[in-house]
């Protein structure tokens, strides 16, 4: 290979690299939406504060948690709530979003604060159900034995990892959440005594071309006792698609190549 062919060679290969510094800026960028909720209610004996900033429990699971920030303080009233829903929910920075969470079933919301002071907001209050059905809950029969949740306006088509909070009860319990096939256990933890806090992971769970996610949660035993109610205190979401280029940009990537290379070929054979 002479001289003059070694530097063509050489401003092939700096105008490929170019092309594809050039179309790989254009690909979509990595999201980073991460959602925060906390169920809360109004409890006439007091209640506890407002959730904000990262949890630790959901941090130590992926890191990217550690990025919340504004939180999703969702309220029911202090009585039986049939099918709640909330809507216009922000992000983690604030931001409003389009995306909504709604509850199938009866749920009885419950804040343990004024009865067992805890310095954790999160997982002081929640949503129960499974509880007393024939013989009555807090606020009466009518708990549902399970639920169904169905969260709207994440990416489409996107990969998302949760994170579900048990509740700091009365007495140690758990319950089941099913999310997409995965059924996993999400406790919660007597105050009386040492526990840790924490949550359980659902990792790669994939929204739908509408963008949604939704689960069951299954009442475990009879509700004829508190030891198999259901004590959901709240969730975060956040998505963990990779940056993936666009077909179109590709597609130009390519049809540079092949342009680039037909080019420097002429040249060559002159």
């Amino acid at each position: 290979m002479n001289m003059d062919h070694k530097n063509h060679l050489k401003h092939l290969l700096f105008a490929i690299s170019l092309l594809a510094i050039v179309v790989l800026g254009t690909t979509q960028p990595l999201r980073a939406d991460l959602f925060s909720v906390a169920f809360k209610t109004y409890n006439p004996s007091g209640n506890t504060p407002l959730v904000s900033g990262p949890e630790a429990a959901a941090t130590a699971a992926n890191a990217a948690f550690g990025a919340a920030n504004a939180w999703n303080n969702l309220h029911s009233p202090w009585a039986l709530e049939t099918n709640p829903s909330w809507s216009g929910l922000v992000d983690s920075t604030g931001a409003a979003t389009g995306l909504s969470f709604a509850i199938t079933g009866t749920v009885a919301p419950v804040d343990f604060q004024p009865w067992i002071p805890t310095p954790d907001p999160l997982r002081s209050a929640s949503l129960n159900w499974n509880s007393w059905i024939n013989g009555g809950g807090g606020f009466g029969a009518g708990e549902s034995t399970s639920v169904s949740w169905v969260l709207t306006g994440l990416a489409p088509n996107a990969t998302y990892d949760m994170f579900v909070y048990g509740q700091i009860g009365d007495t140690n319990r758990s319950f089941d959440m099913t999310i997409q096939g995965k059924t996993l256990n999400i406790p919660t933890y007597s105050n009386f005594g040492s526990h840790p806090l924490t949550g359980v992971l659902f990792a790669s769970l994939y929204t739908n071309a509408g963008g949604t996610i939704s689960g069951l949660g299954p009442g475990l035993g009879s509700g004829f006792t508190a030891a198999n109610e259901a004590n959901w205190s709240g969730f975060q979401t956040v998505e963990v698609s990779p940056t993936t280029p666009e077909p179109t940009s590709l597609i130009l990537l390519g049809s540079g190549i092949v342009g680039i290379v037909g080019m420097v070929r002429r040249k060559l054979l002159r």
